[in-house]
């Protein structure tokens, strides 16, 4: 005897992916309306070479914050990598050198916070808090009030060089490092992993799965992302200041939220955090033409953060009534 079909409904249908993209394509068409000059390729595609840092730092984070974990700090932690590049430049007017003692300084930095939340028991909510703000000190304590610059032009080429007249080099910075991270976290042992610890730690760890070790790896790794995102910006700004990276730390985070990996743990997507961070380009590129302030970007950000979150919520417990009936 055959069984009834239940038709879905169309929130069924729906992924939080998909909200995202028709959102996405909403923002960018209306600023498309409002300011014409945003549909040319060259300034459509400025939204890439102007979150190509934030992109760096949000696929990394995205592997934390599925493990249930934060970090609050990112930002800063590019912020003290540049300030030791411009130190090492402005002191050897070696290159190569300056590249690496911003790499080493970001990774340590990663490094640091993973060593705190893989070997104690203080949350990465509390660690990175502190952190931030001892990272935040070193850069002032080494810097001062000093401005670093006069790097030379080989390091603009980093971030200002565009392939075929229009795509920003960060382009492919950013899609080489999506492609990588996201077999990994959608196929590989690791991603399985880390999606279980954000479920449940214990579980994970009675399997045979040593957490400490994943812990410190993915905080370390984070911390090469915010080294590697402290080049791209100097090759983007060309000095090296205590307030680079200062709104970052949001930008980052909100990212990797809006793209619907839970602060929970357990749930998340890197396409959903490639998304999130084009919808915040599409933000900053998009107000930057109309003229609007910092302050009206930040609120708008904050905004559809909040209704974000709400979304993912009521989806969820969609989910769980539907998986329930069924």
């Amino acid at each position: 005897m055959m069984g009834t079909v239940k038709k879905k409904s169309f929130a069924s249908y729906l992924s939080h992916q998909v909200i995202l993209v028709i959102a996405l394509i909403v923002v960018v068409v209306t600023f498309g309306i409002i300011e014409p000059v945003f549909f040319k390729p060259r300034v459509f595609f400025d939204v890439f070479a102007i979150v190509g840092e934030i992109g760096l730092m949000a696929l990394g984070l995205t592997f934390v914050i599925t493990t249930g974990g934060i970090d609050l700090g990112v930002g800063y932690n590019l912020q003290m990598s540049g300030i030791v590049f411009g130190l090492t430049w402005a002191t050897t007017q070696n290159l190569a050198l300056a590249i690496a003692f911003a790499l080493v300084t970001g990774t340590l930095g990663g490094f640091f916070n993973g060593l705190i939340v893989s070997r104690t028991r203080i949350p990465s909510l509390v660690t990175t808090l502190a952190t931030m703000y001892l990272y935040r000190g070193i850069s002032m304590i080494i810097a001062g009030s000093n401005n670093y610059a006069g790097f030379p032009d080989v390091l603009q080429k980093i971030s200002t060089t565009r392939l075929f007249g229009f795509l920003p080099v960060q382009f492919i910075y950013l899609m080489v490092l999506f492609f990588i991270l996201d077999f990994i976290y959608e196929r590989g042992v690791l991603g399985r992993n880390l999606k279980g610890m954000g479920f449940n730690e214990n579980a994970v760890i009675y399997s045979g799965v040593n957490t400490k070790k994943i812990l410190l790896g993915i905080y370390t790794f984070l911390g090469l992302l915010c080294g590697m995102a402290a080049i791209v910006y100097l090759g983007r700004f060309s000095a090296a200041k205590t307030s680079m990276g200062d709104n970052m730390n949001f930008e980052v985070i909100t990212a990797v939220l809006l793209g619907g990996t839970s602060t929970m743990g357990g749930i998340g997507s890197m396409r959903g955090t490639l998304i999130g961070i084009i919808i915040i380009g599409v933000l900053k590129k998009g107000f930057s033409l109309l003229n609007f302030s910092g302050n009206i970007y930040n609120f708008t950000l904050g905004l559809i953060l909040i209704l974000s979150l709400l979304l993912f919520s009521v989806m969820e417990e969609h989910k769980r009534v539907s998986s329930r009936k069924s």
